[in-house]
């Protein structure tokens, strides 16, 4: 490919912008045209955050709001923005442009404006446009991605779910119940001034919290419809650890008439549906662990049977910075623009 693509990025400082505008510096065919920061507008990026390297003479500067001039250069834009104020961004667009949209925020992941409502507490303001964006989870739905203007970059907890429940909804094997249990890092909070997200609030301390109900349930239960053509309604929890980043996963499935002997036949349906999806592996009865995972794109997977109970249990973990947000918005941002999948994010992990 020789053209060179430009993005454009729409809350460039907060942990997912920012992990965005590093991998994208490192992208062989992108440049970013522009970030935006309320926060720290006309400032240069390598001053605010030291880690980022300036090329040369040319420095990327942090914009208020984009103007017409930023729109008409752009090929992709890339929101990273709160619940809510994604689709408050996108109202306030004129029409005529014709770059392609990933939101990395959860505003147009819920295609049923009901099911948004009930979930968020409040009406979508751009329901008509709810069909347009493609539910972005790359090894599901990889074929319509390639063809999508606009793509609703899924959400972190669902991503390690998903992406481990899929070879057994797709198999169609009776499942009866899914329990899910997830414990994230802090920064899947944001960068939000909270008490509890404070070190001497969250310092060896752990503890769940939204267990009556936690907004992602409501793509998880459409998503997984979508894959195993029925509806199951999921209990999840999620938890909060007291680490920087990453997410473990721990699922219960009941699934009828399964024994230990089926482990083997089992096995093989994981390796089977990841055998074509670079960014996961099937880890076996090996349970995979968070330092597998942090500071890449890869989403691992293990899983072992427990017959007495008739329980599988399926284990996975992500970085939810890299595959549960940015990471995941670039492998999408190549399948939309014809590029190598893996382009950019062949990067090992931090430990």
């Amino acid at each position: 490919m020789n053209k060179e693509i430009k993005a454009g990025i729409i809350g460039g400082s907060g942990f997912t912008g920012l992990e965005l505008v590093k991998i994208l510096d490192m992208h062989k065919y992108v440049k970013v045209s522009f970030a935006t920061s309320r926060t720290f507008k006309d400032l240069v990026v390598s001053e605010v955050f030291p880690s980022y390297k300036d090329h040369g003479t040319e420095r990327l500067f942090f914009i208020d709001k984009p103007l017409k001039n930023n729109f008409e250069q752009i090929d992709i834009m890339f929101l990273c923005l709160p619940p809510l104020k994604s689709m408050e961004f996108l109202k306030n667009i004129p029409d005529g442009y014709d770059f392609k949209i990933i939101d990395v925020g959860s505003d147009f992941r819920i295609k049923d404006p009901e099911g948004y409502k009930y979930w968020y507490g409040t009406g979508h303001i751009m329901k008509d446009k709810l069909s347009d964006f493609v539910y972005g989870l790359t090894e599901i739905n990889k074929e319509k991605i390639k063809k999508s203007r606009c793509v609703a970059n899924p959400g972190c907890y669902p991503v390690s779910i998903l992406l481990a429940l899929a070879p057994i909804l797709n198999s169609k094997m009776s499942i009866k119940d899914i329990c899910i249990d997830s414990k994230s890092g802090v920064s899947g909070a944001g960068r939000k001034l909270k008490d509890e997200y404070l070190f001497s609030s969250l310092d060896n301390n752990f503890y769940a919290y939204s267990v009556a109900g936690h907004r992602h349930i409501g793509e998880i239960e459409q998503e997984i419809k979508n894959i195993y053509g029925e509806k199951i309604l999921i209990s999840f929890t999620p938890h909060l650890m007291p680490v920087n980043r990453g997410i473990f996963t721990a699922i219960y499935c009941k699934i009828k008439g399964i024994s230990e002997n089926d482990a083997g036949r089992i096995c093989n349906i994981f390796k089977d549906f990841y055998k074509d999806k670079p960014f996961v592996k099937f880890t076996g009865s090996k349970i995979p662990q968070l330092k597998d995972v942090v500071g890449t794109n890869m989403c691992m997977v293990g899983m072992s049977l427990d017959g007495r109970t008739g329980t599988m249990k399926i284990f996975s973990v992500i970085d939810n910075l890299l595959k549960g947000a940015a990471g995941q918005a670039v492998q999408n941002m190549n399948v939309m623009m014809g590029l190598d999948e893996e382009e950019g994010l062949k990067f090992n992990g931090l430990f």
